[in-house]
């Protein structure tokens, strides 16, 4: 054979001189290399990505079709490149250790040359020149090695992956949003009532039958604040969507005070599923894509809450111009709510309806349903002052709730009596300078806000008012904190103390009516009229003890003149679009201790200024915001507690950072934060929370600091290292002072491994006994087992959250010894080899399971024991999203006493939910599926089985309400 013959005339010196110098490897512009760099790019760009989805996803969002395609493509990409770097590696080994120059690395067509050097060299060149030309061939991107490794097809590949590499780095910077929320799900935020809401049926019959009819395509519905405006939008929704088929579309969208046009859009847009709208469209563009987008569909809008006229033509709601002899125009019908009858007239609306206040019967009717009725029926003395409580809050729907829903649980005479003299006592009401309605829904919010648990809670609710009107806030990530950093919530050694106070407060305050739940668990809401009474409390009432500035998410471009602001004690300016700060003078702001500037993504700079006007300052909100850099200024907040810098693109912290010798509270995450000054967190001695999540993981200062942190509390810590022994070993050897309350462990830059052990014995009581949540992602494993040390009846014992993400070789997960007795919640996103998850039979509070592109699983439980069912006690919402293979839950009958929510989507082999028709009767509350798939279920036994369901959402996505 020629390539095992060694011709000692050849100069092998001359000839590897030769092949080095042919293939450039030393040249930064050679093809490989060029094709090594740009992919190193590229998988940074990627890595930030992800980042950015596993924070969104926390928040209950998901990645948009967009980036999972991008995220796809770059997979694939990753995998031709490895293969050509292997056949290139290879042709190397062969050429150098065999002395080889005349198999196919020198000549394509297998042939041999008397001077290999010079054929080497001649192919090369003859690739170089048709290199431009040669592009459209594929040259052999899965084709065998023997065949594909010769110089030029490595050439010719190398050049188009490049290009393909720069292409999908190009396409990275469009990639916005990243994240959105998931398919609109009208059904959660619309639940079937067996009760229909007092007093509004009548309204909705008559809006129903006139948009039936024909007659008109505009209709008003207005009234004072908390009359039930929304309620009987949400039950016109709740007909369109349920019962008839006439519309194409049913949106939803809310604009409240001070909306602007183009929030509005991009919101209905949302509500589509329409991803072609841009940030940095003008109003018009999205008007025009939005119409494109409609035109041929009949479409029933629900705009709730609009102040002003608003252009319906620029959300779409417009019909294209008729031609002679074209059929009927699709129908685009509109249906708002105001508290004002001239915007009635200047929307045009065609029907006007005004919604009164509840007659004596209709009123009392609704304090019954929230109240207490034993207490009601127990004591006439209480029925009575009952009664008169009802009167005095005049018919008004929310009024009436919330008074209701306050005096539930007062069980004696005494305490009704004492309620109905706080509302009769006209010497509080008479220095408050508001109109009659207003003043009722004040005294009413006053007795609900009175009958609070204690002054933090009351304060919890205050502090709702400092985000936008109708916004829906992150309690976990937002409101909570928020909370904290106040000091309402305080007195407690790590912080999973103080969230279960915070989960509490909130629970006080949903009892109490006075927040809303909304579509998604992550979230909560306040009505806008419980928002304007709290606001009321803590800044428009004379002689008030509070002074409150909230100007958020309102569209201001600068911050209010200084007069406006200076005597505030709290000022939020968060989700507007302020670009600079001007400067001012020192201890202008003498009373202010908290300043939100959260969500002004183009601030980019801090004047130097800002913080010595500033002297009393404890919390302080700069996250996503631009801010590249800190002025050294920052030491001048002597009495900061609280401080957020998170998504911002600071990338070092000035030393002077050191001197916030108060600083309790400090949020870093995605910040890119890659330099301290040695000692400036270590020395931060107030110190009781870090969260330093999503930053560049080859930065090390973090186990500069942590190791060597002096701080009189215990330190809780969120953090995202490399999923390496070092590392885990690092945290193991954390001061006694120091706990991890979230870990991310990333594997991206790891080796493959052949199991994970995710137990004590590899981590010590730093890590697992406070850790609350847990992601694991990229880490190149065939097997991850979760254990208990040995001596130790459980490890992650206060484990609430488990999230498993692309760990893409992943075959296997299993529990030793463990007990996650607290787990809620567990999310597996992409793992492709994994067979099944049996093991969640052990997991007693598991409320959600969320499973998706876990494409390789077959059924969900495969073990079972020799039980004839299987049992999971717990799980509530069950959601399985791009399972290909999936064809069933389990091999036998599945008990789910408590799940309420279960959504299939893309599982197309799943024919059987294992689960019969009378559970789905008396549990069930929605199931979500695809048209096709829901129709293609087989039932056991279907009889007496109802659905009702209603076209809504992407590809014939629907909700099947029971």
């Amino acid at each position: 054979m020629a390539c095992i013959k060694l011709n000692l005339n050849v100069d092998v010196n001359k000839g590897l001189s030769g092949l080095k110098a042919t293939l450039r490897l030393g040249r930064p512009k050679s093809g490989t290399e060029k094709l090594e760099k740009e992919m190193t790019r590229l998988r940074c760009k990627r890595d930030d990505i992800k980042n950015q989805i596993n924070e969104a996803e926390r928040e209950g969002k998901i990645p948009t079709n967009e980036v999972s395609q991008w995220l796809r493509e770059v997979e694939i990409l990753e995998g031709k490149v490895a293969d050509i770097d292997q056949d290139f590696q290879s042709m190397i080994h062969c050429c150098v250790s065999l002395g080889c120059f005349s198999c196919n690395c020198f000549n394509r067509t297998g042939g041999s040359s008397s001077n290999p050097t010079e054929a080497f060299a001649a192919n090369i060149q003859e690739v170089e020149e048709n290199a431009a030309t040669d592009q459209t061939q594929q040259a052999g991107d899965d084709v065998p090695i023997r065949e594909s490794s010769n110089c030029c097809s490595i050439i010719r590949r190398a050049a188009k992956k490049l290009d393909e590499a720069n292409e999908l780095m190009s396409r990275a910077g469009a990639l916005d949003p990243i994240a959105t929320v998931g398919p609109p799900e009208p059904t959660l935020m619309l639940p079937i009532s067996h009760r229909s809401p007092v007093g509004i049926e009548s309204y909705v019959e008559d809006i129903v039958g006139y948009v039936d009819g024909g007659e008109g395509n505009i209709i008003g519905i207005y009234g004072m604040g908390g009359i039930g405006k929304t309620t009987m939008l949400k039950r016109i929704q709740q007909h369109y969507l349920l019962k008839h088929t006439i519309f194409d579309r049913v949106i939803w969208v809310v604009a409240s005070k001070d909306c602007q046009l183009k929030r509005l859009q991009m919101n209905i847009a949302k509500s589509l599923g329409l991803q072609t709208l841009q940030e940095n469209d003008d109003e018009q563009t999205c008007g025009d894509k939005l119409f494109s987008f409609l035109k041929n569909r009949n479409c029933l809008l629900l705009l709730d809450d609009i102040w002003e006229h608003v252009d319906l033509q620029l959300l779409g709601m417009a019909h294209s111009a008729i031609e002679q002899g074209q059929q009927q125009q699709p129908r685009k019908v509109v249906v708002f709510t105001t508290r004002s009858e001239i915007v009635c007239a200047q929307m045009k609306a065609e029907k006007k309806t005004k919604v009164k206040c509840l007659d004596s019967d209709q009123a009392w009717k609704l304090f019954e349903q929230n109240s207490d009725g034993d207490v009601l029926s127990s004591d006439a003395g209480i029925k009575f002052v009952a009664e008169e409580l009802t009167k005095e809050c005049a018919g008004l729907p929310l009024a009436l709730v919330t008074v209701a829903r306050a005096m539930s649980g007062k069980r004696s005479w005494e305490a009704w009596n004492d309620a109905l003299h706080q509302i009769r006592d006209k010497h509080e009401w008479t220095t408050i300078a508001l109109p009659e309605d207003s003043l009722v829904m004040y005294k009413a919010f006053k007795l609900s806000y009175d009958s609070l648990e204690n002054d933090s809670v009351r304060e919890c609710l205050l502090c709702c008012a400092l985000w936008p009107e109708d916004y829906e806030i992150f309690k976990f990530s937002k409101l909570i904190p928020c909370w904290i950093g106040c000091g309402i919530i305080h007195e407690f050694n790590v912080i999973n103390e103080a969230f279960a106070k915070g989960y509490s407060h909130l629970e006080a305050l949903g009892a109490a009516s006075l927040l809303e739940k909304c579509d998604s668990d992550y979230v909560v809401k306040m009505h806008d009229v419980i928002r304007d009474m709290a606001l009321l409390m803590v800044s428009g009432l004379k002689g008030n003890k509070r002074k409150w500035i909230v100007k958020a998410g309102i569209g201001l471009s600068d911050l209010p003149r200084q007069e406006e602001w200076q005597e505030a004690e709290r000022a939020s300016f968060m989700i507007n679009e302020i670009t600079c700060l001007q400067e001012y003078g020192a201890s202008t702001f003498p009373k202010l201790s908290m300043l939100i500037l959260h969500g002004n993504q183009n601030l980019k700079t801090i004047p130097p200024s800002l913080f010595a006007s500033l002297p009393r300052l404890t919390y302080l909100d700069l996250s996503d915001c631009c801010i590249t850099e800190l002025p050294k200024e920052i030491c001048s907040l002597t009495e900061l507690q609280y401080l957020n810098l998170s998504d911002n693109h600071i990338i070092r912290l000035p030393i002077e950072f050191g001197c916030l010798s108060k600083l309790e509270y400090l949020f870093l995450r995605y910040t890119g934060l890659e330099t301290v000054p040695n000692g400036t967190i270590a020395n931060l001695l107030m110190l009781q929370w870090l969260d330093i999540r999503g930053i560049p993981l080859a930065s090390d200062w973090w186990w500069d600091e942590l190791k060597c942190y002096k701080g009189r509390h215990q330190l809780s810590v969120g953090i995202h290292i490399n999923a390496t022994t070092d590392n885990i070993e690092r945290l193991n050897m954390l001061p006694l002072n120091v706990s991890i309350w979230e870990l991310i462990l990333d594997g991206e830059h790891i080796s493959k491994l052949p199991s994970y052990d995710l137990g004590t014995p590899q981590w010590g009581c730093r890590v697992s006994d406070k850790l609350e949540f847990l992601y694991v992602t990229r880490v190149r494993l065939d097997r991850l087992v979760l254990a208990a040390g040995v001596g130790r009846e459980s490890s992650l014992g206060c484990l609430k959250r488990l999230d498993f993400h692309f760990l893409t070789l992943l075959e296997v997960i299993s529990l030793n010894r463990v007990r996650l007795n607290n787990l809620r919640e567990l999310i597996i996103f992409g793992c492709l080899m994994l067979k099944d998850v049996s093991w969640v039979l052990q997991l007693p509070c598991l409320n959600f399971l969320q499973i998706r592109y876990c494409r390789e699983m077959k059924e969900l439980i495969s073990e079972s024991g020799n039980s004839n069912s299987i049992t999971i006690s717990s799980i509530q919402t069950l959601v399985l999203d791009n399972m290909s293979n999936l064809n069933r839950i389990a091999n036998r009958p599945l008990h789910f006493p408590y799940l309420e929510y279960i959504d299939v989507k893309d599982c197309p082999e799943l024919k059987k939910l294992s689960f019969g028709v009378e559970m789905l009767k008396n549990r069930i509350k929605r199931i979500r599926g695809e048209d096709d798939w829901w129709n293609n279920l087989d039932w056991d036994d279907a009889t007496n089985f109802g659905m009702k369901h209603g076209p809504f959402g992407q590809g014939g996505y629907k909700a099947f309400t029971i």
